[in-house]
């Protein structure tokens, strides 16, 4: 997928919520998928021109749909509009919208392989129509992909397999809240559409096969089993590439910033404030080149540091050593970085930390992905850009006290947290920890009775995991309090020797990097108030579409 770089992506006039947001979109299958490359609305006539490129390596004729309702072939969805994609893949219609605040869905079909089929929700009917010009220099991420598609299969079935509910903010709230299993389910999706293994049997379309995966899992459960569903799901020899096909997900620029909240600002609110700041971040190559998937040998994660980052109100980030450069499109982040001999070019989101977790002023967290630009090996970056002077307040939210329960885990005292693993030093599963911050960090236990899920990976005879109970510190007062770490951290499966590493956590991100000898590997945490980020400039305590704590 060829997306805008840093340097060619021009400043952003905001644009209204419900206009903007999740209008994430990537593509692969059999080569290819869909991106949207703009969008412009007629409001007293309910049309919208959309002009774009259904690519990945470019497909030709692609099949490009634009739906009312609900995603092509779902029950109640009607075609506003049809096009066939020219050799390159790049299509422009003009469709006429429903009136009211009807979800309207872009969907693409690869013509060389029909069950091949991906999905993208673009907001409601109304606000479409409304919201002027969208183009690729103000809303660059809209992209038809597997994430996408995972996405609207995980809210349908945990909202009665109807969307009539959806909107930005639900949508935004099933990214946040369901982040794993959307990458679960998009590895699956992936994995057909790239031809990477040979399922038996054959799903009837990738659509289908997001539907079924997502109907087995137990989503809405303590106990839910998304990756082991899609290995059995997709069978043959698939279920041995899918251990380690989400992390890579998670660090490619395309898919990356799609698992984060989607794209909603406020009408004339700028994403981050213009100023002066520290950027402190994790950078963890996975081992997995952007090129053709080959394994690589990994530079450890390192911890990176920039203390005079600056942001203008254009939304073009520098640093005074220039180390650091990118540009800001909504809350779209490019960034170039460059980490002692090794440079990256990275994607993904920002959003608002909750102001309860930091002092000194409005603060922001980034999860992205890209590659090492030497060797192209995907990374993932994870991120806080925090005013000069600015502290982390870990223990803002308060835990709660007495016994609580969260996504099947049950803690005794502390935050129940439950982190999904991926990667190819510890494979997939799901371990249960209770967190008790402090001022300056966390102490993770153990959790107890009622963590038991049914794990993830049957590359490892589902051996359940486990994480060392740990005192989490920040990594360094002075130049990087943001970024938590213990140096004496182990992971394990039952039987097994443990493997000994450093675990790092950036406030506000929804990952935490375990690092070994052999590689980088990311364990990735389902919705806690301790992860919550808002796409809203003030944030009191997280994003308010969030779904509260539950045992979902």
């Amino acid at each position: 997928m060829k997306h805008p770089t840093a340097a060619s992506i021009r400043p952003w006039t905001l644009l209204p919520l419900a206009a903007a947001l999740a209008l994430s979109l990537s593509a692969c299958g059999g080569g290819g998928g869909g991106s949207v490359g703009s969008l412009t609305g007629t409001p007293t006539a309910g049309k919208a021109t959309l002009s774009g490129t259904a690519i990945d390596a470019p497909i030709a004729g692609a099949s490009i749909t634009i739906t009312a309702g609900a995603p092509l072939n779902d029950t109640g969805a009607t075609t506003a509009g049809t096009i066939t994609a020219g050799s390159s893949g790049q299509f422009t219609i003009t469709v006429a919208l429903p009136a009211g605040n009807v979800p309207i869905f872009a969907n693409a079909v690869d013509p060389a392989n029909p069950g091949v089929i991906l999905t993208s929700y673009l907001g409601s009917s109304s606000a479409l129509i409304a919201a002027g010009t969208l183009t690729t220099s103000n809303l660059p991420d809209l992209d038809i992909s597997p994430v996408s598609t995972a996405a609207l299969a995980v809210y349908a079935q945990t909202n009665g397999n109807s969307y009539a509910g959806l909107t930005p903010t639900t949508y935004a709230s099933t990214l946040q809240t369901y982040r794993s299993d959307i990458l679960a389910i998009a590895a699956a999706i992936k994995a057909v559409g790239d031809n990477l293994c040979t399922p038996s049997p054959a799903p009837t379309s990738t659509t289908n096969l997001a539907a079924e995966i997502a109907a087995g899992s137990n989503l809405t459960s303590g106990n839910s089993t998304t990756l082991t569903t899609a290995a059995t799901t997709l069978g043959g020899n698939c279920p041995t590439v899918l251990a380690s096909l989400p992390q890579e997900m998670a660090a490619d620029p395309d898919f990356a910033p799609e698992l984060d909240l989607g794209d909603v600002i406020d009408a004339g609110i700028q994403s981050v404030t213009a100023g002066t700041y520290q950027l402190q971040g994790v950078i963890a190559e996975t081992g997995m080149t952007s090129a053709s998937g080959a394994q690589t040998t990994p530079n450890p994660a390192s911890v990176f540091t920039d203390s005079a980052i600056t942001v203008d109100v254009s939304g073009n980030v520098t640093s005074a050593d220039g180390y650091v450069k990118g540009t800001l499109v909504g809350n779209l982040i490019n960034l170039s970085v460059t980490d002692g001999a090794q440079s990256y070019t990275l994607r993904g989101k920002i959003g608002s930390i909750p102001t309860a977790l930091v002092t000194g002023g409005p603060s922001y967290s980034i999860q992205s992905g890209g590659a090492n630009t030497a060797t192209q090996t995907l990374t993932n970056f994870e991120a806080v850009l925090a005013p000069a002077g600015a502290t982390p307040v870990w223990n803002g939210i308060a835990a709660p006290t007495g016994a609580s329960r969260h996504d099947g885990v049950s803690c005794m005292t502390g935050f129940p947290v439950r982190l999904d693993a991926f990667g190819n030093e510890i494979g997939g599963g799901s371990v249960g920890e209770c967190i008790t911050p402090s001022a300056t960090g966390w102490t993770m236990t153990q959790a107890g009775q009622g963590a038991a899920f049914n794990f993830d990976d049957s590359t490892s005879n589902l051996n359940p995991p486990s994480l060392s109970a740990s005192i989490w510190t920040e990594f360094s007062s002075s130049t990087s309090p943001f970024i938590l770490t213990d140096s004496s951290a182990s992971f394990s499966r039952n039987g097994g020797t443990p493997t000994p590493g450093t675990t790092y956590y950036v406030m506000g991100t929804q990952a935490v990097v375990f690092a070994s000898a052999n590689g980088n590997n990311l364990l990735s945490l389902h919705d806690t108030p301790l992860i919550r980020i808002s796409e809203m400039p003030s944030n009191e305590g997280g994003d308010s579409s969030s779904q509260q704590q539950q045992d979902h």
